[in-house]
């Protein structure tokens, strides 16, 4: 996030599936922030590929730590309390969390619950509610609480921060405060929290509750799909939900600070380049493990396994088939597996599959023979 503050510029993007106008409104330089690919999905054939979210590209922890920095000083100091931050899944579980951290950071005090939707199942545990994200490769997302005192928290909840990592129309923050708002009869305001927000204001008025829009670079945006032979289809299995291990991360089911795994440290030497890849929701964990690698003085970056599926061309320079190792059956994928040159590749991971030989299969699919680890990452109770 580099660069001086602009307004009211310009840009158009030609991709295979069609052409995507954006107007910015405010915020730093479009292409500090963002690239672009076409998405392999009929329902929305383009993807804005934020370049410090640390899911599709390698993106630097300093950048990423930063952005959800700014994000957190951007929400309102005086929101009734409780307040409760709600982290999208998949894309937006890294950056949920991070915002509600650094909010916990400026605001101490403060009474806050962390929850994330999720499209991983925890067995045992209550849905406290559902809702769809329409235009998504998976559609169905869950919001589950597992203790009862974590319950009574988010239904006293007054505010409400919704963060994802880009709004396109608010049809998704929409649909997610309207859920919650069904279980939480006490809240009196929302807070939308993205890197990009494209939705120009539009959707504000549809909210259920008075609604204030935060995001480091605002805009509005067109979209003009192109006439194809044949429109791409999605995967079966694609929106079937997995599921979450018994010692899994508990962002699924309520935090009161932000949570850290328990595992292996790392090692690291000055110099090394290491890329730290989470694994569909369970992203939050790559950053600190990028942070831990930046402390022995390593260069680190962090990207994300993920059920998104793209097509090649733009900012997908490749893409290397993974299984789901929750056992949904999604297809899932990771982009630019060579994007930081690096010498050494760690996947932190719940639930140790066959990330590691699918990830050395990859690579020398690109002729490339680099040293793969995978760390086993446990949660206990008490987070």
């Amino acid at each position: 996030m580099t660069g001086a503050y602009t307004a009211d510029l310009s840009e158009t993007i030609t991709l295979p599936t069609g052409e995507l106008s954006l107007r910015v409104y405010d915020g730093p330089p479009l292409r500090d922030l963002c690239d672009f690919a076409a998405r392999s999905n009929p329902k929305r054939g383009f993807l804005i590929v934020s370049k410090i979210l640390g899911r599709h590209l390698p993106a630097s922890p300093v950048e990423m730590r930063r952005s959800m920095q700014v994000l957190a000083q951007k929400i309102a100091a005086d929101l009734p309390q409780p307040i409760v931050f709600l982290g999208l899944a998949e894309t937006a579980t890294a950056l949920g969390q991070g915002v509600f951290a650094a909010f916990q950071q400026i605001h101490p005090a403060a009474k806050v619950l962390y929850l994330q939707s999720a499209r991983q199942r925890v067995e045992g545990v209550q849905v406290l509610t559902t809702f769809e994200e329409g235009h998504s490769h998976a559609t169905t997302h869950l919001v589950q609480i597992a203790d009862p005192e974590l319950e009574a928290l988010a239904r006293s909840a007054r505010s409400l921060v919704i963060v994802d990592d880009e709004c396109s129309t608010g049809n998704t923050f929409i649909g997610a405060a309207e859920a919650l708002a069904n279980v939480m009869p006490h809240l009196e305001c929302i807070e939308t929290c993205c890197i990009t927000d494209w939705g120009g204001g539009a959707y504000l008025d549809a909210m259920p509750l008075p609604t204030q829009a935060r995001a480091i670079l605002s805009g509005s945006m067109q979209w003009q799909a192109a006439t194809l032979p044949a429109q791409p289809v999605l995967a079966a299995r694609t929106n079937q939900p997995g599921g979450a291990p018994a010692e899994g991360m508990r962002s699924r089911t309520g935090l009161t600070r932000p949570e850290r795994a328990v595992r292996q440290p790392i090692k690291a030497v000055a110099g090394e380049r290491i890329l730290v890849l989470g694994e569909g929701e369970h992203s939050y964990e790559a950053l600190l493990a990028a942070e831990e690698v930046e402390a022995q003085g390593a260069i680190a970056a962090v990207q994300c396994i993920t059920r998104s599926p793209a097509l090649l061309g733009h900012a997908m320079q490749s893409a290397s088939a993974f299984s789901d190792a929750y056992g949904s059956g999604a297809p899932c994928f990771l982009y630019n597996i060579l994007g930081h040159r690096p010498d050494r590749i760690l996947i932190l991971s719940e639930v140790v599959r066959d990330q590691a030989a699918e990830a050395r299969a990859a690579l020398a699919q690109l002729g490339r023979d680099i040293l793969v680890e995978v760390v086993a990452c446990r949660y206990g109770d008490g987070q």
